[in-house]
């Protein structure tokens, strides 16, 4: 099967544009719950308050935080196999418009690329990311 169905082509899309704001999200939640105090400490007592690591592990094991760990992983490990002229194809494509792709046409002024090529990239690119999340 070489091509990918429409509507996982549009969840990998997704993941993809996502991976900005999702990574962000995740290394707050890491920043946060290793030097934050525990939840018994901020009501001012109770009970005992847990370790610093043991409330970052149970931050982490949440569902949604599991989830970006495997959406971010995904995206990092095939974004950081494309050669540079690559990266710079998808960086433009996914991550420079926060809320939609930016078209061939406008991206071919800043990569130099033909649009052929440039779909060539972006779709071996979410294929392959496709493929870690388990889509495809």
């Amino acid at each position: 099967m070489n091509r990918v169905p429409h509507d996982s082509w549009a969840i990998i899309e997704r993941v993809i544009r996502r991976y900005p704001e999702s990574k962000r999200e995740y290394e707050s939640v890491l920043g946060t719950a290793s030097g934050s105090p525990g939840f018994a400490e901020r009501l001012g007592g109770g009970l005992p308050s847990s370790s610093p690591v043991e409330s970052l592990v149970v931050k982490l094991s949440e569902p949604r935080m599991e989830r970006l760990k495997r959406e971010i992983e995904a995206v990092e490990s095939a974004y950081g196999k494309l050669s540079a002229e690559h990266k710079k194809v998808i960086r433009v494509r996914f991550w420079s418009n926060r809320y939609r792709n930016v078209s061939y046409l406008r991206m071919s002024d800043s990569v130099g690329y033909k649009e052929a090529q440039m779909k060539r990239i972006t779709g071996n690119f979410v294929k392959s990311v496709g493929k870690r999340l388990g889509e495809i």
